[in-house]
Protein backbone atom coordinates (compact mmCIF):
# COMPACT_ATOMS: atom_id res chain seq x y z
CA UNK A 1 0.00 0.00 0.00
CA UNK A 2 1.53 3.60 -1.25
CA UNK A 3 0.70 6.63 1.20
CA UNK A 4 -1.88 8.00 -0.84
CA UNK A 5 -4.17 5.14 0.24
CA UNK A 6 -3.14 5.73 3.34
CA UNK A 7 -4.49 9.15 3.45
CA UNK A 8 -7.63 8.11 2.39
CA UNK A 9 -7.52 5.38 4.96
CA UNK A 10 -7.52 7.71 7.23
CA UNK A 11 -10.22 10.18 5.67
CA UNK A 12 -12.72 7.44 5.28
CA UNK A 13 -12.10 6.29 9.48
CA UNK A 14 -12.06 9.50 10.63
CA UNK A 15 -14.67 10.99 9.20
CA UNK A 16 -16.61 7.76 9.78
CA UNK A 17 -16.53 7.79 13.61
CA UNK A 18 -16.97 11.56 13.54
CA UNK A 19 -20.32 11.39 11.43
CA UNK A 20 -21.42 8.01 14.31
CA UNK A 21 -20.51 10.09 17.10
CA UNK A 22 -22.48 12.96 15.79
CA UNK A 23 -25.76 11.25 15.14
CA UNK A 24 -25.45 9.48 18.29
CA UNK A 25 -24.76 12.37 20.29
CA UNK A 26 -27.68 14.81 18.59
CA UNK A 27 -30.21 11.80 18.55
CA UNK A 28 -29.71 11.15 22.82
CA UNK A 29 -29.38 15.05 23.27
CA UNK A 30 -32.76 15.68 21.70
CA UNK A 31 -34.54 12.60 23.35
CA UNK A 32 -32.80 14.13 26.94
CA UNK A 33 -34.69 17.47 25.81
CA UNK A 34 -38.22 16.31 24.50
CA UNK A 35 -38.53 12.88 26.50
CA UNK A 36 -40.19 11.71 22.38
CA UNK A 37 -38.99 9.04 20.60
CA UNK A 38 -40.26 9.74 17.63
CA UNK A 39 -38.42 13.68 17.59
CA UNK A 40 -35.28 12.00 18.53
CA UNK A 41 -35.83 9.42 15.14
CA UNK A 42 -36.44 12.32 12.97
CA UNK A 43 -32.77 12.88 13.62
CA UNK A 44 -31.43 9.79 11.48
CA UNK A 45 -34.79 10.09 8.98
CA UNK A 46 -32.94 13.92 8.21
CA UNK A 47 -29.78 12.35 7.96
CA UNK A 48 -30.83 9.64 5.77
CA UNK A 49 -33.10 11.80 3.52
CA UNK A 50 -30.38 14.34 3.17
CA UNK A 51 -28.58 11.28 1.70
CA UNK A 52 -31.09 9.75 -0.45
CA UNK A 53 -31.38 13.61 -2.04
CA UNK A 54 -27.46 13.80 -2.55
CA UNK A 55 -27.76 11.01 -4.54
CA UNK A 56 -29.36 12.47 -7.19
CA UNK A 57 -27.47 15.28 -7.30
CA UNK A 58 -24.26 13.85 -7.33
CA UNK A 59 -23.67 12.45 -10.73
CA UNK A 60 -24.27 16.32 -12.14
CA UNK A 61 -21.70 17.35 -9.47
CA UNK A 62 -18.79 14.52 -11.05
CA UNK A 63 -19.19 16.50 -14.33
CA UNK A 64 -18.06 19.56 -13.32
CA UNK A 65 -15.47 18.64 -10.07
CA UNK A 66 -12.49 16.60 -9.17
CA UNK A 67 -13.56 13.91 -6.42
CA UNK A 68 -10.95 14.87 -4.68
CA UNK A 69 -12.30 18.52 -4.63
CA UNK A 70 -15.57 17.05 -3.86
CA UNK A 71 -14.47 14.85 -0.80
CA UNK A 72 -12.75 18.26 0.09
CA UNK A 73 -15.96 20.99 0.14
CA UNK A 74 -17.68 18.34 1.04
CA UNK A 75 -16.23 17.51 4.33
CA UNK A 76 -15.93 21.09 5.15
CA UNK A 77 -19.57 21.76 5.14
CA UNK A 78 -19.38 18.99 7.78
CA UNK A 79 -17.09 20.54 9.72
CA UNK A 80 -19.39 24.14 9.68
CA UNK A 81 -22.72 22.33 10.55
CA UNK A 82 -20.92 20.90 14.17
CA UNK A 83 -20.84 24.34 15.54
CA UNK A 84 -24.13 25.01 14.34
CA UNK A 85 -25.82 22.40 16.37
CA UNK A 86 -23.32 22.80 19.22
CA UNK A 87 -25.43 26.39 19.00
CA UNK A 88 -28.46 25.05 18.48
CA UNK A 89 -28.60 22.47 21.53
CA UNK A 90 -27.22 25.27 23.72
CA UNK A 91 -30.86 26.46 23.76
CA UNK A 92 -31.98 24.86 26.20
CA UNK A 93 -35.43 25.26 26.04
CA UNK A 94 -35.70 24.11 22.03
CA UNK A 95 -38.69 25.80 20.10
CA UNK A 96 -40.29 24.14 16.89
CA UNK A 97 -38.31 26.82 15.10
CA UNK A 98 -35.05 25.54 16.65
CA UNK A 99 -35.35 21.70 16.40
CA UNK A 100 -36.79 22.36 12.36
CA UNK A 101 -33.52 24.61 11.94
CA UNK A 102 -31.57 21.49 13.32
CA UNK A 103 -33.25 18.89 11.06
CA UNK A 104 -32.00 20.77 8.37
CA UNK A 105 -28.36 20.99 9.46
CA UNK A 106 -28.67 17.38 10.28
CA UNK A 107 -30.11 16.87 6.81
CA UNK A 108 -27.11 19.01 5.57
CA UNK A 109 -24.30 17.20 7.04
CA UNK A 110 -26.70 14.07 5.57
CA UNK A 111 -26.27 15.69 2.20
CA UNK A 112 -22.82 15.44 2.16
CA UNK A 113 -22.22 12.40 3.51
CA UNK A 114 -23.57 11.22 0.12
CA UNK A 115 -21.07 12.95 -1.51
CA UNK A 116 -18.52 11.79 0.44
CA UNK A 117 -19.64 8.23 0.83
CA UNK A 118 -19.11 6.93 -3.15
CA UNK A 119 -16.16 10.05 -3.71
CA UNK A 120 -13.58 7.60 -1.22
CA UNK A 121 -14.56 4.62 -2.42
CA UNK A 122 -14.25 5.50 -6.16
CA UNK A 123 -10.91 6.81 -5.42
CA UNK A 124 -9.45 3.67 -3.92
CA UNK A 125 -8.90 2.21 -7.30
CA UNK A 126 -6.86 6.08 -8.13
CA UNK A 127 -4.78 5.45 -5.26
CA UNK A 128 -3.98 1.29 -5.10
CA UNK A 129 -2.69 -1.51 -8.11
CA UNK A 130 -5.52 -3.16 -9.20
CA UNK A 131 -3.98 -6.52 -7.55
CA UNK A 132 -4.11 -5.11 -4.37
CA UNK A 133 -7.84 -3.95 -4.02
CA UNK A 134 -9.00 -6.74 -2.59
CA UNK A 135 -6.95 -6.15 0.62
CA UNK A 136 -7.13 -2.18 0.34
CA UNK A 137 -11.34 -2.74 0.33
CA UNK A 138 -11.18 -4.95 3.72
CA UNK A 139 -9.21 -2.99 5.44
CA UNK A 140 -11.58 -0.01 5.16
CA UNK A 141 -14.66 -2.43 5.78
CA UNK A 142 -12.87 -3.58 8.97
CA UNK A 143 -12.18 -0.57 10.22
CA UNK A 144 -15.33 0.81 9.50
CA UNK A 145 -17.32 -1.64 10.95
CA UNK A 146 -14.90 -1.37 14.52
CA UNK A 147 -15.27 2.56 14.57
CA UNK A 148 -19.02 2.29 14.31
CA UNK A 149 -18.86 -0.74 17.11
CA UNK A 150 -16.69 1.90 19.29
CA UNK A 151 -18.65 5.07 18.43
CA UNK A 152 -22.04 3.41 19.36
CA UNK A 153 -20.21 1.54 22.62
CA UNK A 154 -18.28 4.20 24.43
CA UNK A 155 -20.53 6.59 22.76
CA UNK A 156 -23.03 6.82 25.57
CA UNK A 157 -20.68 6.33 28.52
CA UNK A 158 -18.70 9.50 27.53
CA UNK A 159 -21.65 11.95 26.98
CA UNK A 160 -23.00 11.05 30.32
CA UNK A 161 -19.37 11.37 31.97
CA UNK A 162 -18.42 15.01 30.06
CA UNK A 163 -21.78 15.99 28.19
CA UNK A 164 -22.74 16.04 24.61
CA UNK A 165 -20.71 19.51 23.87
CA UNK A 166 -17.15 17.61 24.49
CA UNK A 167 -18.56 14.51 22.40
CA UNK A 168 -19.07 16.78 19.61
CA UNK A 169 -15.52 18.84 20.24
CA UNK A 170 -14.33 15.46 19.69
CA UNK A 171 -16.12 14.90 16.49
CA UNK A 172 -14.90 18.38 15.14
CA UNK A 173 -11.81 17.27 15.46
CA UNK A 174 -12.01 13.96 14.13
CA UNK A 175 -13.67 15.67 11.00
CA UNK A 176 -10.29 18.51 11.18
CA UNK A 177 -8.02 15.16 10.69
CA UNK A 178 -10.38 13.79 7.73
CA UNK A 179 -10.42 16.99 6.19
CA UNK A 180 -7.10 17.38 5.71
CA UNK A 181 -5.66 14.10 5.18
CA UNK A 182 -7.93 14.65 1.99
CA UNK A 183 -6.41 17.98 1.27
CA UNK A 184 -3.14 15.04 0.89
CA UNK A 185 -4.75 13.07 -0.89
CA UNK A 186 -2.99 13.20 -4.76
CA UNK A 187 -5.48 11.55 -6.58
CA UNK A 188 -5.49 12.07 -10.79
CA UNK A 189 -7.88 14.67 -12.12
CA UNK A 190 -10.45 12.91 -13.57
CA UNK A 191 -11.12 14.01 -17.47
CA UNK A 192 -14.29 16.55 -17.63
CA UNK A 193 -17.03 15.16 -19.90
CA UNK A 194 -18.77 16.65 -22.23
CA UNK A 195 -22.00 18.82 -21.78
CA UNK A 196 -24.53 16.07 -21.54
CA UNK A 197 -28.38 16.35 -20.68
CA UNK A 198 -28.98 15.88 -17.05
CA UNK A 199 -31.16 13.01 -17.42
CA UNK A 200 -28.46 11.21 -19.50
CA UNK A 201 -26.19 12.20 -16.62
CA UNK A 202 -28.24 10.78 -13.83
CA UNK A 203 -28.94 7.46 -15.55
CA UNK A 204 -25.54 6.49 -16.75
CA UNK A 205 -25.32 5.09 -13.05
CA UNK A 206 -28.49 2.98 -13.30
CA UNK A 207 -27.98 1.86 -17.04
CA UNK A 208 -24.47 0.63 -15.73
CA UNK A 209 -25.98 -1.36 -12.89
CA UNK A 210 -28.88 -2.85 -14.90
CA UNK A 211 -26.45 -3.99 -17.84
CA UNK A 212 -25.21 -7.43 -18.81
CA UNK A 213 -21.76 -6.29 -19.66
CA UNK A 214 -19.73 -7.81 -16.63
CA UNK A 215 -22.74 -9.45 -14.84
CA UNK A 216 -22.97 -5.85 -13.42
CA UNK A 217 -27.18 -6.78 -13.67
CA UNK A 218 -26.56 -10.43 -11.64
CA UNK A 219 -24.81 -8.02 -8.75
CA UNK A 220 -27.46 -5.78 -8.79
CA UNK A 221 -30.34 -8.23 -8.52
CA UNK A 222 -28.31 -10.12 -5.77
CA UNK A 223 -28.35 -6.66 -3.98
CA UNK A 224 -32.08 -5.63 -4.53
CA UNK A 225 -32.99 -9.36 -3.34
CA UNK A 226 -30.70 -9.55 -0.23
CA UNK A 227 -31.09 -5.89 0.45
CA UNK A 228 -35.01 -7.23 1.04
CA UNK A 229 -33.76 -9.96 3.26
CA UNK A 230 -31.56 -7.40 5.15
CA UNK A 231 -34.41 -5.79 7.37
CA UNK A 232 -33.70 -9.02 9.67
CA UNK A 233 -31.28 -6.70 11.60
CA UNK A 234 -33.15 -3.37 12.39
CA UNK A 235 -33.19 -3.10 15.79
CA UNK A 236 -37.34 -3.56 15.92
CA UNK A 237 -37.35 -7.34 14.88
CA UNK A 238 -34.28 -8.51 16.57
CA UNK A 239 -35.78 -7.22 19.71
CA UNK A 240 -38.85 -8.78 18.90
CA UNK A 241 -36.63 -12.12 17.87
CA UNK A 242 -34.79 -11.82 21.24
CA UNK A 243 -37.73 -11.16 23.47
CA UNK A 244 -40.29 -13.87 21.68
CA UNK A 245 -38.46 -16.60 20.61
CA UNK A 246 -34.77 -16.29 22.82
CA UNK A 247 -36.71 -15.57 25.54
CA UNK A 248 -34.35 -13.23 27.26
CA UNK A 249 -34.70 -9.18 27.99
CA UNK A 250 -33.59 -6.49 26.07
CA UNK A 251 -29.80 -6.53 27.34
CA UNK A 252 -29.77 -9.73 24.79
CA UNK A 253 -30.50 -7.20 21.90
CA UNK A 254 -27.13 -5.12 23.10
CA UNK A 255 -25.39 -8.69 22.69
CA UNK A 256 -26.90 -9.37 19.26
CA UNK A 257 -25.59 -6.27 18.36
CA UNK A 258 -22.00 -6.00 19.47
CA UNK A 259 -21.81 -9.79 17.94
CA UNK A 260 -22.83 -8.91 14.28
CA UNK A 261 -20.44 -5.89 15.00
CA UNK A 262 -17.67 -8.40 15.82
CA UNK A 263 -18.41 -10.97 13.10
CA UNK A 264 -17.90 -8.49 10.73
CA UNK A 265 -14.55 -6.82 11.99
CA UNK A 266 -13.31 -10.82 12.11
CA UNK A 267 -14.57 -10.92 9.18
CA UNK A 268 -12.42 -7.81 7.64
CA UNK A 269 -9.35 -8.88 9.15
CA UNK A 270 -9.40 -12.81 7.91
CA UNK A 271 -10.29 -11.27 4.46
CA UNK A 272 -7.71 -8.58 4.61
CA UNK A 273 -5.04 -11.78 5.62
CA UNK A 274 -6.77 -13.64 2.63
CA UNK A 275 -7.04 -10.48 0.37
CA UNK A 276 -5.14 -12.27 -2.30
CA UNK A 277 -6.66 -15.49 -2.67
CA UNK A 278 -9.95 -13.78 -2.37
CA UNK A 279 -9.11 -11.25 -5.55
CA UNK A 280 -7.90 -14.27 -7.51
CA UNK A 281 -11.75 -15.85 -6.65
CA UNK A 282 -13.94 -13.04 -6.66
CA UNK A 283 -17.25 -14.56 -8.29
CA UNK A 284 -16.71 -17.77 -6.41
CA UNK A 285 -16.35 -15.05 -3.27
CA UNK A 286 -19.73 -13.48 -3.68
CA UNK A 287 -21.60 -16.59 -4.24
CA UNK A 288 -19.97 -18.60 -0.99
CA UNK A 289 -20.45 -15.71 1.15
CA UNK A 290 -24.24 -15.79 0.44
CA UNK A 291 -24.78 -19.44 0.27
CA UNK A 292 -23.47 -19.50 3.86
CA UNK A 293 -24.96 -16.59 4.71
CA UNK A 294 -28.38 -18.12 3.99
CA UNK A 295 -27.74 -21.44 5.77
CA UNK A 296 -26.41 -19.26 9.61
CA UNK A 297 -29.89 -17.71 8.79
CA UNK A 298 -31.61 -20.41 8.70
CA UNK A 299 -30.37 -22.07 11.72
CA UNK A 300 -30.50 -18.90 13.53
CA UNK A 301 -34.14 -18.81 12.55
CA UNK A 302 -34.76 -22.45 14.41
CA UNK A 303 -32.20 -21.89 17.06
CA UNK A 304 -33.82 -20.81 20.66
CA UNK A 305 -30.53 -20.98 22.82
CA UNK A 306 -29.61 -17.60 23.33
CA UNK A 307 -25.82 -18.14 23.53
CA UNK A 308 -25.71 -20.26 20.26
CA UNK A 309 -27.97 -17.42 18.76
CA UNK A 310 -24.44 -15.34 19.67
CA UNK A 311 -22.42 -17.45 18.16
CA UNK A 312 -24.25 -17.87 14.98
CA UNK A 313 -24.24 -13.81 14.17
CA UNK A 314 -20.15 -13.43 15.21
CA UNK A 315 -20.23 -16.45 12.23
CA UNK A 316 -22.41 -14.70 9.90
CA UNK A 317 -19.76 -11.31 9.54
CA UNK A 318 -16.76 -13.41 7.80
CA UNK A 319 -19.10 -14.41 5.05
CA UNK A 320 -21.10 -10.72 5.26
CA UNK A 321 -17.57 -9.66 4.58
CA UNK A 322 -16.64 -12.23 2.08
CA UNK A 323 -19.69 -11.39 0.10
CA UNK A 324 -19.61 -7.24 0.27
CA UNK A 325 -15.42 -6.82 -0.03
CA UNK A 326 -15.61 -9.67 -3.06
CA UNK A 327 -18.62 -7.07 -4.95
CA UNK A 328 -17.00 -3.87 -3.93
CA UNK A 329 -13.71 -5.63 -5.63
CA UNK A 330 -15.23 -6.84 -8.75
CA UNK A 331 -17.11 -3.47 -9.80
CA UNK A 332 -14.03 -1.52 -9.09
CA UNK A 333 -12.58 -4.13 -11.45
CA UNK A 334 -14.75 -4.22 -13.97
CA UNK A 335 -15.95 -0.11 -13.80
CA UNK A 336 -13.94 2.60 -15.17
CA UNK A 337 -12.76 5.38 -13.25
CA UNK A 338 -14.82 7.85 -15.23
CA UNK A 339 -18.49 6.10 -14.22
CA UNK A 340 -17.53 4.51 -10.91
CA UNK A 341 -18.68 7.49 -8.79
CA UNK A 342 -22.00 7.24 -10.87
CA UNK A 343 -22.42 3.96 -10.05
CA UNK A 344 -21.79 4.14 -6.48
CA UNK A 345 -24.64 7.23 -6.47
CA UNK A 346 -26.68 4.99 -8.19
CA UNK A 347 -25.91 1.92 -5.48
CA UNK A 348 -26.82 4.67 -2.62
CA UNK A 349 -30.11 5.25 -4.28
CA UNK A 350 -30.92 1.87 -5.17
CA UNK A 351 -29.67 1.01 -1.26
CA UNK A 352 -32.21 3.20 0.78
CA UNK A 353 -35.36 2.54 -1.72
CA UNK A 354 -34.19 -1.27 -0.98
CA UNK A 355 -33.76 -0.83 2.55
CA UNK A 356 -37.54 1.05 3.08
CA UNK A 357 -39.48 -2.01 1.44
CA UNK A 358 -37.40 -4.47 3.68
CA UNK A 359 -38.48 -2.68 6.75
CA UNK A 360 -42.03 -2.47 5.48
CA UNK A 361 -42.36 -6.73 4.41
CA UNK A 362 -40.49 -8.08 7.66
CA UNK A 363 -42.54 -5.37 10.10
CA UNK A 364 -46.04 -6.96 8.16
CA UNK A 365 -44.62 -10.20 8.40
CA UNK A 366 -43.75 -10.28 11.99
CA UNK A 367 -46.96 -8.44 13.12
CA UNK A 368 -48.96 -11.23 10.71
CA UNK A 369 -47.38 -14.45 11.83
CA UNK A 370 -44.33 -13.89 13.85
CA UNK A 371 -40.93 -12.18 14.20
CA UNK A 372 -39.51 -15.78 13.55
CA UNK A 373 -41.12 -16.21 9.95
CA UNK A 374 -39.36 -13.21 8.99
CA UNK A 375 -35.94 -14.79 9.25
CA UNK A 376 -37.38 -17.79 7.34
CA UNK A 377 -38.58 -15.39 4.44
CA UNK A 378 -34.60 -14.10 4.86
CA UNK A 379 -33.17 -17.19 4.29
CA UNK A 380 -35.24 -17.70 1.34
CA UNK A 381 -33.63 -14.67 -0.06
CA UNK A 382 -30.38 -15.35 0.28
CA UNK A 383 -30.72 -18.75 -0.95
CA UNK A 384 -32.56 -17.36 -3.86
CA UNK A 385 -30.03 -14.89 -4.40
CA UNK A 386 -26.96 -17.43 -4.33
CA UNK A 387 -28.73 -19.79 -6.70
CA UNK A 388 -29.28 -16.78 -9.15
CA UNK A 389 -25.86 -15.97 -9.26
CA UNK A 390 -24.89 -19.55 -9.28
CA UNK A 391 -26.61 -19.94 -12.58
CA UNK A 392 -25.57 -16.40 -14.03
CA UNK A 393 -21.98 -17.28 -12.92
CA UNK A 394 -21.39 -20.61 -13.90
CA UNK A 395 -19.47 -20.70 -16.90
CA UNK A 396 -17.08 -18.11 -15.27
CA UNK A 397 -16.88 -20.87 -11.62
CA UNK A 398 -16.84 -23.88 -13.95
Amino acid sequence: MNNGFYSLWLTISAGRLSISLYTMAVTLTVFSITHSATLSSVVMLAFVVGKLISSFVYPLVTEKATLKAILIVSTLFQLLSIPATMGLLSIQKGSVIVFSIMYIVIGIVGFMDGFISPSRLSLVPELVEESKLGRANSLISTTNQTFSLVGWAIGPIVIGKYGVHFVLLFSFILLVTSFFSAIQLKAEKMKRATNRPKWDVIKTGWLILFSKKNHMRTITTMDIVEGIASGIWIGGITLLFVEEVLKEGEHWWGFINTSYYAGTILGGIVITILASNVQKHLIKGIIIGSFMVSILVLFYSINRIALLALLLVILMGPFYQLRDISQQTYIQKVTTGKELAKVYAAKDNLYYITFAISVFITGVIADSVGVVFVYYMAFFFYLTSTAYAFLSFRKKIC
